[in-house]
């Protein structure tokens, strides 16, 4: 495996950086309802089963 060249390296590191952005808490103290990221919600939703099977299975 060979290292990664710098434009690689610079994309990745981008992405990282947005992910930070997209992710981070609203700053406290703003007065304006907080708005939920696209990554949190769906993240909130893949950790939320509506009606789980295994508690109706007998």
């Amino acid at each position: 495996m060979s290292a990664p060249s710098p434009e690689e390296a610079a994309a990745v590191i981008a992405a990282i950086q947005q992910f930070e952005v997209d992710t981070a808490p609203p700053p406290s103290g703003e007065g304006k309802p907080a708005v939920v990221s696209p990554w949190v919600r769906a993240a909130r939703l893949e950790g939320v089963d509506r009606e789980p099977e295994w508690v109706f299975r007998q």
